[in-house]
């Protein structure tokens, strides 16, 4: 065990040879490790990991206090519908390829900061731990986008044809996120020119939250305040041109034969600018990660986490890295912070990303047949690839503002699925018990490699035979399956014949009479 926790924590050194000799052998093992887990999880996941943390749970009241203020005292008139978005359909337009593009920074936030991130975490000082209890939601300076001046300036002058919060970005293109009820204001305005700009809004939080996502949102929050340190250039109070504004351009290849392309505007507030980093002065975006069994190790990242990093950080800058700071679940304590995530990488190099920006694409498709008005995007979890379109009408029309408050206190699936244990992670744990991730702990008896080698070639036996076995039975379901169809098909036939006859008969018998 000793040599495989060396191994991880230096890949290329000698021992890496002995260790491949013993491949099936680990491998074995991480299998057995992942079952009992999950079975463990399950015994103890309604004992454990659903406790309601009370400094969160007012954290989370008040936030959303505070956006039912906001979303009554700007959307709560009249709409009628307007529009559906259904993302299961492209409305016979084949597109071949998106690209978003980065083209320059444009303006960057007055506010810059410094964070100071513990890079090395000794989880035996209890005085090196950080724990999350002292949080107060404090209500941010926000108004609607289409009221901020400074975008309706740099929009005019840069030649953009849409204006969008990235939060908004994030909330269109990342549909799998469990419960997401969101709420987006657009602006479509035409100048004297005829020129039509869409301001899409910020999503505006709904409180529509799990009690897993409270936690996160709570952490997100807190990372920034005991992380970030002001600059010496402090910003005005008050002032609410604290962005970045970045010009990108949405470029979309062989729509019907045609390629088209949206100059957007993306604003975003920055997280801070970490210096102990390369390059120096890198732009930092803090995400946490709740861990919920950091005693075993750190789980793998889910599908949907790893679309939130890569839209959080690509669509800042091109410069931005990551900061993954685990937390432990329990006791709200601070246990590693990962620069960055091969994963994110690939998400684009894979071509996976194209999924999400065809949805990006499609809305801002959709968005430019409106007309001058006002509208508002809502998205229902109950049905997770279509998006409403509301106008605000003055003849009447429903509430929107009793649509969301009802739409606030459905019921919200709290049960959590288990991830498996990234075996690649070595976490403070590992290196304070000097325990291989994935694995138990060592046995104080001498192994017998003879016996756990037949365990092993056992194993794989009966998991090939399995799927032999599953094999056959689709096989066999589908030669019974063409079997019926071919019955069918036999049955019209005859049927088509004894009706062919029976006319012919009627058709004489009529001639004849």
């Amino acid at each position: 065990m000793d040599k495989y926790v060396m191994h991880l924590f230096k890949p290329n050194a000698p021992t890496a040879k002995i260790l491949r000799m013993h491949k099936e052998i680990i491998e074995h093992e991480r299998e057995m490790f992942n079952h009992w887990l999950s079975n463990l999880w399950e015994e103890n996941l309604k004992n454990r990991r659903l406790n309601a943390i009370p400094f969160i749970e007012n954290y989370i009241k008040s936030a959303c206090n505070f956006s039912n203020g906001y979303i009554k005292s700007h959307y709560g008139g009249t709409y009628s519908s307007k529009m559906k978005i259904d993302y299961n359909i492209r409305d016979e337009v084949e597109v071949n390829k998106v690209e978003m593009l980065y083209c320059k920074r444009v303006q960057t936030g007055k506010n810059g900061t410094l964070i100071n991130l513990p890079m090395v975490i000794d989880i035996g000082n209890l005085e090196s731990k950080i724990s999350f209890k002292d949080g107060v939601f404090t209500p941010p300076q926000k108004i609607p986008l289409v009221e901020d001046e400074c975008c309706r300036t740099l929009s005019t002058t840069n030649d953009i044809d849409v204006n969008i919060c990235l939060s908004s970005i994030k909330s269109i293109m990342n549909l799998e996120k469990p419960n997401s009820l969101w709420i987006i204001p657009v602006n479509v305005d035409i100048d004297t020119d005829e020129r039509k700009t869409i301001y899409v809004g910020g999503a505006l939080c709904t409180g529509h939250f799990s009690q897993q996502e409270k936690s996160w949102y709570y952490l997100r929050k807190e990372l920034k305040k005991k992380f970030k340190k002001p600059s010496p250039i402090e910003a005005v109070q008050g002032d609410y041109n604290n962005y970045n504004y970045d010009k990108w351009m949405l470029k979309v290849s062989d729509v019907n034969g045609v390629d088209k392309s949206f100059n957007l505007l993306v604003r975003n507030k920055p997280h801070g600018i970490q210096q102990q980093i390369k390059p120096h002065d890198t732009p930092v975006v803090i995400i946490p990660k709740v861990e919920y069994q950091p005693e075993f190790g750190f789980e793998k990242v889910s599908e949907e986490q790893l679309v939130e990093y890569w839209l959080d950080t690509s669509f800042r800058c091109s410069k931005t890295k990551l900061a993954l700071v685990s937390v432990q679940h329990h006791n709200m304590d601070l246990m590693q912070v990962k620069w960055t995530i091969e994963e994110v990488e690939s998400l684009s190099s894979n071509g996976l990303d194209q999924i999400y920006l065809q949805r990006l694409y499609l809305t801002l498709e959709k968005l430019t047949q409106l007309g001058k008005g006002e509208y508002v995007l809502l998205h229902n979890p109950k049905k997770p690839f279509h998006v409403d379109v509301y106008q605000s009408s003055e003849y009447g029309g429903f509430n929107l503002l009793n649509m969301y408050f009802v739409l606030q206190q459905t019921e919200v699936s709290d049960s959590l699925v288990w991830n498996p244990i990234d075996w690649k992670i070595l976490c403070p744990i590992h290196k304070y018990f000097k325990v291989a991730p994935c694995m138990f702990r060592p046995n104080p008896e001498e192994l017998d490699i003879q016996m756990i080698s037949e365990q092993v070639n056992k194993f794989n036996k009966d998991r090939k035979s399995k799927e032999n076995y599953e094999n056959e039975q689709l096989l066999r379901k589908k030669r019974i399956k063409t079997e019926k169809n071919k019955i069918k098909r036999k049955l019209k036939r005859e049927n088509d014949i004894l009706y062919n006859i029976k006319n012919n008969t009627m058709n004489i018998g009529n001639s004849l009479t």
